[in-house]
């Protein structure tokens, strides 16, 4: 039988804390990039909403052309 490796799960080898604490170093590093990325998707997520909501102005026929259309003269 082969020996397996004690890292299989892909532990760090760091303690709970010591996890934490590297994590919470790294997201401070990384914080406005983040920013800037989470800001940036709620835009591209609004823009594509609204985005599929907006409809040309109806143009609104006058009384005019409404009566000129039931005797066919449009």
């Amino acid at each position: 039988m082969t020996k397996i490796k004690g890292n299989i799960r892909g532990d760090s080898g760091l303690t709970d804390s010591q996890l934490t604490r590297s994590q919470n170093l790294i997201y401070e590093k990384n914080r406005k990039a983040l920013d800037e990325l989470e800001e940036y998707s709620i835009m591209e997520v609004r823009r594509r909403r609204y985005e599929s909501k907006a409809k040309p102005p109806k143009r609104k026929k006058s009384i005019w052309k409404i009566i000129k259309g039931w005797f066919g003269y449009v």
